[in-house]
């Protein structure tokens, strides 16, 4: 059964990648918010592989347009940088430092799901609006889902095995001790950050002044659906990333007033009903400051520097427990986990790869040359903040680059955001091509 469902979605998210590239990320987006209690629920080794089928099928559809080169400069340095932080992975995969099984997953967590920033560049203004509505519908569903386990208990959907250990030890929530709601992903970590990566594309799309009723209605309900969805989850580093992006929504001069009020009032009617339940408010425990400063020294820290003394040039493609499968876990030579994705990459890539993603972080800081009057720069400033704020979570915990499919919205917003104007065509093509696009920009701007 789980192999048929890996190429049942396999074979949609190609067809649908095939029809158009919004299609398939819209199929692939689709696997992700299933794939936590699909894999739950199925006894299956193959289920690890669901959400792996799906980005498979959208390469093979996308291959192309992939391999296409970019028009513009920021286009090609975003392409280097890729090949570049791929490349680094790939030579280390033939070091046999670790099992040869456990390498193979290590690699695929570290290059597996790069190419979707490139994928992200391609996205213009029309796609990211169907993509926005999409992801608004999802959220929808997927709040519902959530407050069906909020009230009859996250044991009605998700069964006790190894899959789910981490969702049965987050039982932190509330003076009861109540658990953290995944809703239909893999943990209450991977359902709030992937609500937070929603934001803005709904607050971009949301603000187009030629949206429908029906359409402004959905992505309303969406960005309620995300922001109540960060409160069941009960994770307190996305809560604080959702707070920084709505305020920089409200206070954003390109919105409209009306905007803002219905905005707010929308904030109210959450506040209102948080205010109701103890179990939505496990964030008021930000103001413990030395809670905070003790988790933030544990992760920053903690066995970061004994970590870099034995392993300066990383203990093998994941040694640094990059998603190990359970059947796998017993193959890991010399297990060290850091709760910190620098940490992560320290043990499994080295120095080495530690700089160079540090480097291609310090790269993206500098790209925030926003076009006030592009329709998308609202939701493009707002992608900037989410994606910094992804990069600091990466000091206090892990998931950045494996959670799904939170990882898979960020790095296409870091390819959709690094490079302004993205929606121009590309010319670089061959020459009939080329001088065809030439002549219908030349007829579209006479």
């Amino acid at each position: 059964m789980g192999i048929a469902i890996c190429v049942v979605t396999l074979i949609l998210t190609y067809y649908a990648g095939r029809r158009s590239l919004v299609a398939g990320v819209m199929v692939m987006v689709t696997a992700g918010y299933a794939y936590g209690i699909v894999r739950a629920n199925l006894d299956s080794p193959a289920a690890y592989f669901l959400f792996d089928s799906a980005v498979l099928g959208l390469y093979a559809a996308q291959f192309p347009s992939m391999t296409r080169s970019f028009a513009s400069p920021d286009g090609r340095r975003l392409k280097h940088w890729i090949l570049l932080l791929a490349l680094w992975p790939l030579i280390l995969f033939f070091i046999p430092l670790q099992d040869p099984l456990v390498q193979a997953v290590g690699l695929r967590g570290s290059i597996f799901f790069l190419p979707m920033v490139l994928l992200g560049a391609r996205l213009t203004r029309e796609k990211l609006h169907t993509l926005a509505l999409c992801l608004a519908a999802l959220n929808l569903v997927a709040v519902i889902l959530g407050f069906c386990e909020y009230f009859f208990g996250v044991d009605s959907f998700y069964p006790r095995n190894v899959v789910t250990e981490l969702i049965y030890n987050s039982n932190d929530v509330g003076p009861l001790g109540a658990y953290r709601i995944p809703c239909s992903f893999a943990n209450a970590h991977a359902y709030g950050g992937t609500m937070v990566m929603t934001l803005p594309l709904l607050l971009g799309a949301w603000v187009q002044r030629d949206n429908k009723r029906m359409q402004q209605i959905l992505l309303v309900l969406g960005i309620v659906s995300a922001v109540l969805g960060v409160l069941l989850s009960a994770t307190r580093t996305h809560f604080a990333v959702m707070i920084v992006l709505l305020g920089i929504f409200i206070l954003s001069s390109r919105v409209r007033p009306g905007v803002k009020l219905a905005f707010t009032t929308a904030l109210i009617a959450v506040t209102l009903i948080v205010a109701q339940q103890d179990r939505l408010q496990r964030f008021t425990t930000l103001h413990n400051t030395r809670y905070v400063e003790s988790r933030v020294h544990d992760s920053v820290n903690g066995t970061f520097l004994e970590a870099l003394q034995m392993f300066p040039f990383g203990n093998g493609l994941g040694g640094g427990g990059t998603s190990i499968p359970a059947f796998l876990q017993d193959r890991v030579h010399a297990p060290l986990l850091l709760e910190s994705e620098y940490g992560r990459t320290l043990l499994e890539t080295g120095i080495i790869g530690l700089a160079l993603w540090t480097a291609f972080f310090l790269w993206f800081a500098t790209r925030h040359r926003f076009i006030p009057t592009e329709p998308w720069a609202v939701g493009r400033r707002i992608a900037w903040y989410a994606c910094i704020g992804t990069f600091i979570q990466g000091l206090l915990g892990i998931g950045m680059f494996l959670s799904i499919p939170q990882s898979v919205l960020f790095l296409m917003m870091l390819g959709w955001v690094s490079i302004p104007q993205n929606d121009q065509p590309d010319y670089r093509m061959i020459p009939l091509q080329r001088a065809r696009l030439l002549n219908a920009e030349v007829r579209r701007f006479a």
